[in-house]
């Protein structure tokens, strides 16, 4: 009962967040979501819990952007336990985003990751993750000839290693992680001024040839249980480590750094899973800003991020 009642004065509080953050953004480039990350831990009552090895979802994601971009994802992913501590994951999302200035699809920047778990009991687990999120093109896709925004691409353009650690004590777990971009890849296009007659482009920050900076993330979650039902909030921190740079159009073209690009994005969380039997569960996610960096022209401005996914978890 005293469970049900902290969840209630959360969705209280989290309904009153979004209304003020609406229209800012929370950005994600990958790591916040890794391996271990970003699971839902699996809360049994004993050691002889069923403790699967292997899961595959699909998950179907919609999303508010900048300048009220659509943007909705569908992420099939499968991770491959090859021991009861390492395991593998894969993620490759398709993205569609629909706005004021078109719309764009295709195939996101795919993500894999291997964590092992250095400690694994009933009450207690600490993951170590490493992986990598690769490019899937260079984020200048076009609308009659010239570059859209960032919001309009399905990939960043960059490689990126992701490194982290998580750690579940009982029903509280904590991440932290680092993103750090190999090679920048992004060759935008999107000005201002190539789009001077079209006003709802104004609106959009420039990204041209955007060189993206790295990201340290720390997340902090409880878990309450509610027999089928576990639900899971918590707060996510991402610290963009540096200023962006982009190009211009000048002649000879400069590099210019972003006043504004660097700092903190902390995101209020909730995840849910509901087990329909031992295998196949329902899972629900949420995630909403409640303190943004001022500037943000890689695209992952987000107003509100919902989420809804089918599991299957298999293997002893």
């Amino acid at each position: 009962m005293k469970d049900l009642v902290r969840l209630l004065l959360l969705c209280t509080f989290v309904i009153c967040a979004n209304q003020l953050a609406h229209a800012q953004g929370c950005s994600d480039a990958g790591v916040c979501t890794a391996g271990p990350i970003g699971e839902l831990p699996l809360l049994g009552d004993s050691s002889t819990a069923y403790a699967p090895r292997h899961f595959a979802r699909l998950t179907y994601s919609y999303a508010v952007g900048e300048q009220r971009t659509t943007i909705t994802q569908v992420v099939p992913e499968f991770s491959f336990g090859i021991t009861h501590r390492l395991a593998v994951q894969v993620k490759l999302p398709y993205i569609s985003a629909s706005g004021n200035l078109g719309s764009n699809s295709g195939v996101g920047d795919p993500t894999v990751t291997t964590s092992y778990a250095f400690v694994k009991t009933d009450n207690q687990r600490l993951d170590g993750i490493i992986g990598a999120k690769f490019p899937s093109g260079d984020a200048n896709a076009k609308a009659n000839g010239r570059s859209l925004p960032m919001p309009y691409q399905t990939s960043l353009g960059t490689t990126d290693l992701l490194l982290g650690i998580n750690y579940r004590w009982k029903r509280w777990s904590g991440a932290l992680a680092y993103q750090h971009v190999l090679d920048q890849g992004n060759a935008n296009g999107f000005l201002r001024s190539v789009w001077d007659d079209t006003e709802k482009a104004q609106g959009y920050f420039e990204a041209y040839q955007l060189e993206r900076a790295n990201d340290a993330v720390g997340r902090i979650q409880y878990a309450f249980k509610f027999k089928k039902l576990s639900v899971q909030p918590g707060l996510l921190a991402i610290v963009h480590l540096g200023e962006d740079v982009q190009g211009n159009s000048a002649e000879p073209p400069q590099r210019v750094t972003i006043n504004g690009s660097s700092g903190l994005t902390l995101n209020l969380t909730v995840d849910a899973r509901y087990a329909l039997n031992r295998h196949w569960s329902v899972e629900l996610a949420y995630g909403s800003p409640l303190v943004v960096r001022e500037v943000r022209p890689d695209g992952l401005t987000r107003s509100l991020v919902a989420n809804l996914g089918i599991a299957y978890r298999f293997g002893e």
